[in-house]
């Protein structure tokens, strides 16, 4: 089209979209174009305390890179890969699930880790004068009335499948009088209630309650626990210029380790996000979870003998076991310096 041919309207609208692209970045050379904001993911349930935990992080992120950073929250897991999928945030701090589809969309990339937190594990609680125990869980007799986590809630949605149900053999649909599925706030609130017999929660959700609702802490009791679960981490978008991806990990891998009063100042605002800090991470972080996924979706499939799921499950388990293997394979442990070798012969 030519530019006789369009509106004056849509010619300033054009002149403004190239402004503000202009605005975003600034021209590295070698035809590459760094950016000057960005937008950050973080899932959150209440937008004004996300943006009020947050805050000091992006305030000292923006002095320390000269981005303008702007914190979006997402309600819900597929909020947030949509998000970021639609190139709405280029980075941000995410839970495993959302995290493991990112990266598996091919949209992100894991540079680090939360570091010193509390082990994150799956949890089954039951009212605390309750004599139900693990093992009754597995009765298959159609007495319990079990909530489990939302199904994009690994800690609570997937992980009791995969660590404790499913190597039991037990079907969901007929081993219990009811399974319903909620957010960790129902779950708790259904077994203090009476509602709920047991029910599937995580560790953080448990920590919230001593520290703000010990009365509420104090009606619950844990008969159940999960290996170690990966902790959230963070991402940035693969397609990100290297200029901004190197402003980012280089902020969170050295922040909150500041000598004398500016590290204790940081060290205070992670406090307040349960954090101690950041490690250098990788994508590897999320095989224990992609292991995990495809595994529960495999066994949901065969038992709606859905052919075409079970191939697409099976395919996703068998990439995410290749890729343990293959981890494994680059991290085995090393036999100690002095140790003697092995006599030929013998």
């Amino acid at each position: 089209m030519t530019v006789s041919a369009l509106s004056r309207k849509a010619l300033v609208g054009a002149l403004i979209t190239a402004s503000l692209g202009l605005f975003a970045c600034e021209r590295l050379g070698n035809g590459i174009d760094a950016r000057r904001d960005i937008s950050f993911s973080v899932l959150s349930s209440d937008d004004a305390k996300t943006q009020a935990l947050w805050a000091p992080v992006v305030t000292d992120l923006q002095k320390q890179t000269g981005l303008q950073v702007k914190i979006v929250p997402s309600v819900n897991y597929d909020a947030q890969v949509l998000a970021f999928q639609a190139k709405k945030v280029q980075a941000g701090w995410f839970p495993n699930l959302s995290g493991a589809e990112v990266l598996g969309r091919g949209h992100g990339e894991v540079f680090a880790e939360a570091e010193g937190v509390t082990a994150y594990q799956s949890l089954i609680i039951v009212p605390a004068t309750s004599k139900l125990k693990a093992e009754d869980l597995l009765k298959c007799d159609r007495k319990v009335s079990l909530g489990l986590g939302e199904r994009r809630a690994a800690a609570s949605g997937q992980a009791p499948l995969y660590y404790f149900f499913q190597p039991n053999k037990i079907d969901m649909k007929t081993c219990f009088k009811t399974v319903t599925l909620g957010t960790a706030d129902e779950n708790v609130a259904g077994v203090v209630s009476g509602k709920l017999n047991a029910a599937a929660v995580d560790t953080d959700i448990l920590l919230a309650l001593r520290q703000t609702a010990p009365e509420t802490f104090a009606k619950v009791k844990v008969i159940w626990a999960s290996e170690a679960l990966p902790e959230d981490v963070l991402i940035y978008r693969n397609d990100l210029d290297p200029v901004t991806r190197e402003k980012l990990r280089s902020f969170f891998l050295s922040y909150g380790r500041a000598p004398g009063a500016e590290g204790d100042r940081q060290r205070g605002i992670l406090a307040a996000l349960q954090l101690d800090g950041f490690a250098p991470e990788d994508d590897d972080h999320f095989i224990p979870i992609r292991l995990m996924k495809a595994s529960v979706d495999l066994m949901r499939a065969e038992r709606a003998e859905n052919k075409a799921l079970i191939a697409k499950a099976k395919e996703r388990l068998e990439k995410a076991r290749a890729d343990k293997r293959a981890a494994d394979a680059t991290t085995a442990p090393q036999a100690p310096a002095d140790a003697r070798p092995a006599s030929v012969g013998r």
